[in-house]
């Protein structure tokens, strides 16, 4: 056999490894949310932008998303940090600084927080803060 046969062949063995390493994992690792991560397969399905998590008398969806983008927020309900490079704790920051501002902006305007108050971060939103709900 020649050396280029033997490197293909090499080649081939390294190639099998690979796949069924990546196979194994692929079966067996965690899937992202639902069920395989946490349990509960019904995990990400209620999931509601913070944007949707606000009602006012007289006020209805397409009214409340114009509010939401006005006070900073995404069109798709969702607060985005803006800035491009940051770090994932400068992004944490600028991400809960826009939440808050957001919130304070849509109780300013008159809305209801309907969202959740439960567990340590959700405690402190400035929506949980305000007057009872």
């Amino acid at each position: 056999m020649d050396d280029f046969q033997e490197v293909v062949m090499k080649g081939k063995h390294v190639f099998r490894v690979v796949f069924g390493v990546c196979l194994a994992t692929g079966l067996t690792a965690c899937g992202i949310g639902g069920m395989w991560m946490n349990g509960n397969p019904n995990a990400t399905s209620h999931l509601v932008p913070p944007g949707h998590d606000w009602s006012k008398p007289g006020a209805g969806a397409s009214a409340r998303d114009t509010d939401w983008q006005a006070c900073g927020g995404q069109r798709s309900g969702n607060i985005s940090p803006d800035r491009q490079g940051a770090t994932g704790k400068e992004t944490a920051d600028l991400s809960r600084d826009k939440l808050y501002a957001a919130q304070r902006c849509m109780l300013g305007k008159g809305y209801r927080y309907t969202g959740t108050c439960d567990g340590d971060i959700p405690s402190r939103y400035p929506a949980c803060q305000s007057s009872p709900r």
